[in-house]
């Protein structure tokens, strides 16, 4: 693979960029925001972000700034005025409105905007999505077409989003979980598309079985069990494929129920909901049950969470 900084554009677009020196952003950490963002705002495992700027722009993460013992992210930018160009993994994308293009945080990318650009970038971590950095190495600086199935819905959501900025927290609070499952359901179509082997197809399904669940968290009956019969695999190979992230499938249900409850304890907007009726939105019963299950994943309880975080 090519260094970072010897990447260069198709003969299609040959020629230089027009990115000066002081468009130039050297990426240290992971999640780093792109300069010119105007606003952000995180739900959940998910972080959304609007960024405006006037003038050209070039992010470059090398090698040499990345930390294999930190979790990374992709990393989804959909342009909502000029052209993005990514590079990464061998391979380069160009993107204008209402295409999408991806990138990951673990790897040396560059990020190239040769003009005035308007932007939305969401942030996954690769745990939402279900795929390690290995795993997602084959959906990297691949244009996805904005006008046609799931990419066109998550296109017309980020859309949305970037022209009603002002609103973007309410909008983030009110559609978060819309992104994530969106985003979620899109990497898992093009994960079908891009190679078709025995662990794509885990893959697939691990994404599948995700977004099964997130929907019905608050269903108490929803069981390892239930979620094999619902996938039609043996409730064994639905352990084996959790078994390769390093997670039981209880295990898994039990964590994405307590981030979704540490996400609504923090949401302002939601104060006047009881702390009990908070748990069992998410499918966790029994209000001393819930309080010491989050007791033992956080180390805090979930009355003692809300109140450090300014709520009743």
């Amino acid at each position: 693979m090519p260094r970072i900084d010897e990447l260069k554009p198709t003969h299609a677009l040959a020629g230089p960029l027009p990115v000066g020196r002081n468009g130039v952003q050297i990426v240290r950490g992971h999640d780093e925001p792109i300069d010119g963002t105007a606003r952000t705002h995180q739900f959940g495992g998910v972080r959304v972000a609007l960024v405006k700027c006037d003038g050209p722009r070039e992010l470059i993460r090398p090698a040499r700034q990345i930390d294999a013992r930190t979790a990374g992210c992709l990393r989804v930018v959909r342009p909502l005025t000029g052209t993005v160009w990514v590079f990464q993994d061998g391979r380069h994308g160009i993107v204008r409105a209402p295409n999408l293009v991806c990138f990951d945080s673990t790897r040396p990318y560059k990020v190239v905007m040769p003009e005035n650009f308007r932007l939305v970038d969401i942030m996954v971590t690769h745990r939402l999505v279900g795929l390690t950095a290995h795993d997602a190495e084959p959906l990297t600086a691949r244009p996805w077409s904005g006008a046609e199935g799931l990419a066109a819905l998550l296109s017309s959501l980020l859309d949305g989003l970037g022209r009603h900025g002002r609103e973007v927290e309410t909008a983030v609070d009110l559609l978060g979980g819309s992104v994530a499952g969106l985003t979620a359901a899109l990497f898992a179509e093009r994960m079908r598309e891009v190679a078709e082997d025995p662990q794509i197809a885990r893959q697939t399904l691990m994404l599948n079985i995700q977004t099964y669940v997130r929907e019905r968290l608050a269903d108490p009956g929803l069981s390892p069990v239930t979620i094999a019969r619902e996938h039609n695999v043996s409730l064994r190979y639905l352990q084996k494929i959790f078994q390769e992230h390093g997670i039981s499938p209880a295990r898994w249900i039990r964590d994405e129920r307590l981030s979704r409850c540490r996400s609504e304890l923090a949401d302002a907007s939601l104060n006047h909901l009881p702390v009990a009726l908070i748990g069992e939105r998410a499918g966790l019963y029994g209000a001393s049950h819930f309080s010491r299950l989050f007791r033992d994943r956080y180390g805090i309880t979930p009355r003692e969470y809300r109140r450090e975080r300014g709520g009743s």
